[in-house]
């Protein structure tokens, strides 16, 4: 199985994503390529997701901002864009198998705000992956 999560900036909700996912996955004791990546990507992850993934005992060390040309789209079997620009700037991808919107909006400049946007993304991922 690969997954692509794709946002606006790859520095909060795609990462959340990719790593809850990673994570999930291998106390799963499952495979999977889980990549994410961002439209216009940030020139670094937002502290703030840094913060909340370390609070929540997720590994959160060497994330870094990645861009949508990393991603091998011809080889996935889901490709979940995370708000609208996202699935916009996507449209042009068809090669994956199957693809999804997240509409979670970006948290404001508050460390609350990143909590409850890492709960959304974590309940979509576990809904996802059914655990």
């Amino acid at each position: 199985m690969k997954i692509a999560f794709v946002s606006r900036g790859n520095a909060v909700r795609s990462i959340f994503a990719e790593v809850i996912a990673k994570e999930l996955i291998r106390q799963a004791g499952l495979r999977a390529d889980i990549y994410s990546a961002g439209v216009s990507p940030d020139k670094e992850v937002h502290p703030y997701t840094i913060q909340v993934l370390t609070q929540r005992g997720f590994p959160a060390e060497g994330l870094k901002p990645k861009s949508i040309d990393g991603i091998p789209y011809e080889e996935l079997d889901l490709l979940i864009t995370i708000g609208n620009e996202a699935k916009e700037k996507c449209a042009f991808v068809h090669s994956h198998k199957r693809r999804e919107v997240w509409l979670i909006d970006e948290p404001p400049e508050a460390l609350e705000a990143f909590r409850r946007v890492m709960d959304d993304v974590e309940q979509s991922v576990r809904s996802l992956l059914k655990l």
